[in-house]
């Protein structure tokens, strides 16, 4: 079977990262396996994977994925499904994974052909584009390197930096120029998780809440601190990046709810002021530079939004997040380029929506 094509849709491919970052360090973090509730929707959400996949592939989900379960997409094939863990696989010639990790890395049993047809498809074009090493994937994917990369382009929020204890945070929390809304995040997280945001501050005096951002320091270590923006739209851009040159795959909105967290892509409703896109490209065309610096190769994608500031005036801050992996936005245009009336209205639907929004709330 090592002939036949394979998909990884390894949603949690975070986790992944964070222990081959974390390997040897004794302050490592606690490991907490995902609950089935986790396994169950990720694999859901991964089964979108097949926007890639021809007649014959297979794709491997966390958990069990009942093909019947899937609705049917006009030209996308339903591939044969797999799941259990991950190194019992059979490996395959072919690998297309969300995230390149160590586990998926693994099973690919020839490097890629060189060279990127990018005049192909985009279902093709995913498989053809280089893969990065994992070990660099966890380094870009990191959000200290998302602030290192901000700071250097100059779209940094105000007070954003790295905090390494619940001490740390408090210092920063007494400082007269504190935020009175904040949040901290996970170095290695995704879809609006494993973070704490405080609207009511700045200082952090309430035990239970405490307790938990005490939590996030034990599981994770540094934690990404940034001021919480009142955001009113928000935005991604999808791009494939090869050491010679890097293709935007996808502009896109994207809806997400009150915590930040994810629920869906709308291809239609890409609507900024002029300069605005201009910084938007600006910033692209930089993270790139950057990614391309450290060795990255591959898919990737950022955040971007628009926020309402305290005097009543909009701003738009163009780096929200460096994901160096497979987005949303990228399935979603693969999907509306292989059945043209696959559109904005209907990614979020047949399922889609419910599915990414139980994905960001559920704890594991």
């Amino acid at each position: 079977m090592t002939g036949s094509r394979l998909l990884v849709g390894n949603l949690l491919g975070e986790d992944d990262l964070a222990r081959l970052l974390h390997a040897g360090d004794p302050r490592r973090r606690r490991e907490r396996p995902p609950s089935q509730t986790v396994l169950r929707t990720a694999s859901r959400l991964a089964t979108f994977l097949r926007a890639f996949a021809r007649e014959g592939d297979r794709l491997w989900t966390p958990a069990p994925v009942d093909p019947e379960e899937l609705p049917q997409v006009p030209g996308v094939p339903i591939p044969i499904l797999e799941s259990g863990p991950l190194e019992r696989i059979e490996p395959a010639e072919e690998v297309l994974a969300w995230c390149e990790t160590p586990a998926a890395a693994a099973l690919r049993t020839r490097p890629r052909d060189p060279g990127v047809p990018w005049d192909a498809p985009l279902q093709e074009i995913l498989w053809r584009l280089p893969t990065a090493p994992p070990s660099v994937v966890a380094r870009v994917h990191h959000r200290a390197f998302h602030l290192q990369i901000a700071e250097e382009l100059g779209c940094a929020l105000p007070g954003a930096r790295m905090v390494d204890s619940l001490g740390e945070l408090d210092r920063t929390l007494s400082s007269s120029e504190a935020p009175a809304s904040w949040v901290v995040k996970a170095p290695l997280s995704a879809s609006g998780r494993e973070r704490y945001i405080e609207r009511n501050g700045p200082h952090l005096a309430e035990p239970k809440s405490r307790h938990t951002v005490e939590r996030l320091f034990e599981r994770h270590g540094p934690l990404l601190f940034e001021p919480w923006l009142d955001r009113i739209a928000d935005y991604g851009c999808a791009v494939l990046l090869t050491e010679a040159g890097m293709r935007i795959a996808s502009l896109h909105s994207q809806r997400v709810d009150l915590k930040g967290q994810f629920s869906g892509i709308d291809l239609e409703g890409f609507d900024l002021p002029a300069p605005d896109r201009e910084r938007m490209d600006e910033v692209v065309e930089g993270v790139a530079r950057a990614l391309c610096r450290e060795g990255y190769a591959g898919p990737f994608g950022i955040d971007a939004w628009s926020y309402r500031r305290p005097d009543g005036g909009i701003a738009f801050h163009p780096l929200g997040e460096i994901n160096a992996r497979m987005t949303f936005g990228l399935v979603a245009q693969t999907l509306a380029e292989r059945d043209g009336g696959y559109s904005a209205s209907r990614f979020p639907g047949s399922g889609f929506q419910a599915v990414a929004a139980s994905f960001s709330a559920v704890k594991r």
